[in-house]
């Protein structure tokens, strides 16, 4: 594992983007222990970090995506689950996305720019390997933030002086232009004469082959999210993708690692709860059951069939471990404060799901996944008309991935795929999204646009449903804000953004569709 120690004292270089120098200071006025500007192997590292920390943290995961997925419930503070979401995560994520972004333009900038890319050469390693790594850094960070938003600044948005207050672009512009810049990026990877100095690129270690893999794997995520509203474009981009080469296996993922050591690097969720002493979260009851294989009689009027019912997921312990009485249950999703509290009184074995045996997913040391081979391997059975060969292959990896044993392995491998020989062929959709959505556990944005996408899997719970029948007691899914008829289709924009941006944010909201939490994105037309 590379370490992060040696980039500690030089992240807040990162702060300053745009450094000027004046011309005429004597060389005795100039500290070599201040440099003028950051070097971009840092300015990547930080990029990379920052990101990591967005994906899997216990705010802007924790608290908006992993329960707008319902891949989790709070056990505290209950509102967010109800989607009352708290104004002051969205400006913060909005704008240090942002921020993030910035310095990986730097990057860009210092490995173009005539005067300092020679020096950035020296230091790092291949212009062009850094530019290519910077912009696929960059496609990942914007496709998260467009799939949770819909339009936002893009086009304009790294050009602070010229445009102060940038333009949005729509949805649908920002995807074109992220397959361009994906393939630009890999173009750009060919032409590199060396890699990046291994040590400022945590996720890679420089090696450039690795990060072509993952520009292609990001177009074939794209182009598979956007199939219903643009299906034949979306066909040809993802099988280009596909042979200009993806993910082959787990040692490709797209995975920064933290340190097992250590503050301040270590992993946030291990910060959150065991740092901080915190203990908010727990897997959802309707989470577990459709892991443990279980039809759950409480969701929905008629009940729910699992399509792996009678299938016990060997998953499950990993990311949940046993409560008290050795048994695994979850939180029914959207309960007010007080019916929670009463329902974890109650079951005294409904504990946090942060205990042992899952430090895999709470380490020090766990690593947040950009994007891995399972989730390549579940695309590519989209692509072939949920191919049965790499279905397989999907599962197979995603138990690989995360720790299951070979045995326990082979012997879920062999009931997933009688449970997909048995369905109809119409029901095979359903089985290939619902495996995607129950291995993107800890990816919970990518998880929550698959349901949004698809419609799957049919576990979750829409308002109003049923969510838990407690004796003669039946509670439902009430949400605090209205998200129509569905869960929650994208976040509200940041208040910020009304008093910094405005005409630009209305502008976005009149083409878009109101700024609330039912208008479904560009692709979502399931």
């Amino acid at each position: 594992m590379r370490t992060l120690y040696k980039y500690i004292s030089v992240f807040l270089l990162t702060s300053v983007l745009l450094v000027g120098c004046e011309k005429d200071f004597d060389e005795i006025n100039t500290s070599p222990n201040s440099p003028d500007k950051a070097q971009s192997q840092f300015l990547l590292t930080y990029a990379q970090r920052q990101f990591a920390y967005a994906i899997y943290d216990s705010w802007f995961s924790g608290r908006m995506a992993s329960v707008a997925s319902q891949q989790w419930a709070q056990r505290n503070y209950t509102t967010e689950d109800r989607y009352e979401f708290r104004a002051n995560v969205t400006n913060n994520y909005f704008r240090n996305l942002y921020f993030y972004l910035m310095n990986l333009e730097e990057v860009i900038r210092l490995n173009t720019d005539a005067a300092t890319k020679t020096e950035m050469a020296n230091v790092s390693g291949d212009n062009n390997a850094q530019i290519a790594t910077a912009m696929i850094l960059r496609a990942a960070i914007i496709q998260m933030m467009t799939d949770c938003w819909g339009a936002i600044p893009y086009s304009q948005a790294f050009k602070p002086l010229q445009y102060p207050t940038p333009a949005y672009d729509s949805q649908a512009d920002i995807y074109a232009a992220l397959i361009a810049e994906l393939k630009q990026a890999a173009t750009l990877i060919g032409t590199t004469t060396s890699a990046w100095d291994a040590g400022g690129d945590i996720i890679y270690g420089g090696d450039m082959t690795k990060w072509k893999k993952f520009a292609n794997s990001l177009r074939l995520r794209l182009a598979v999210r956007m199939n219903r509203v643009s299906p034949a474009s979306a066909n040809t981009e993802a099988l280009a993708a596909i042979a200009d080469g993806v993910f082959t296996s787990n040692d490709d993922n797209a995975v920064f690692n933290f340190i097992k050591d250590g503050t301040p690097n270590a992993a946030p969720m291990y910060e959150a709860f065991f740092t901080s002493a915190r203990n908010d979260f727990s897997m959802t009851k309707q989470f577990v059951n459709l892991m443990k294989g279980l039809n759950d009689p409480d969701i929905r009027a008629g009940g729910y069939t699992n399509p792996f019912a009678g299938i016990s997921d060997p998953r499950l312990p990993i990311y949940r471990g046993p409560a008290m009485d050795n048994t695994t249950i979850g939180l029914p999703f959207g309960l007010a404060d007080e019916d929670m509290k009463g329902y974890v009184n109650a079951n005294p074995n409904v504990i946090n799901y942060f205990t042992s045996p899952i430090a895999k997913v709470i380490g020090a040391d766990f690593g947040s996944i950009f994007l891995d081979y399972p989730t390549v391997c579940f695309m590519r059975s989209e692509v072939a008309n949920w191919d049965r060969t790499w279905f397989n292959n999907g599962v197979v990896a995603s138990c690989e991935m995360w720790g299951v044993s070979a045995a326990n392995t082979t012997a879920y491998e062999t009931a997933v795929m009688a449970a997909y020989d048995a369905a109809p062929v119409a029901q095979r959709e359903e089985l290939v999204i619902t495996q995607k959505y129950i291995h993107l556990f800890t990816q919970s944005h990518e998880a929550w646009s698959e349901y949004r996408r698809t419609g799957f899997p049919l576990s979750i719970v829409k308002p109003n449903e049923v969510t838990l029948i407690d004796g003669a007691t039946t509670y439902r899914f009430v949400t605090l804000v209205s998200s129509g008829t569905d869960i929650v289709a994208r976040f509200q924009y940041p208040s910020s953004e009304f008093t910094l941006n405005k005409d630009n944010v209305n502008a976005a909201i009149t083409a878009q569709g109101a700024d609330n939490l039912s208008t479904r994105l560009w692709w979502d037309i399931n």
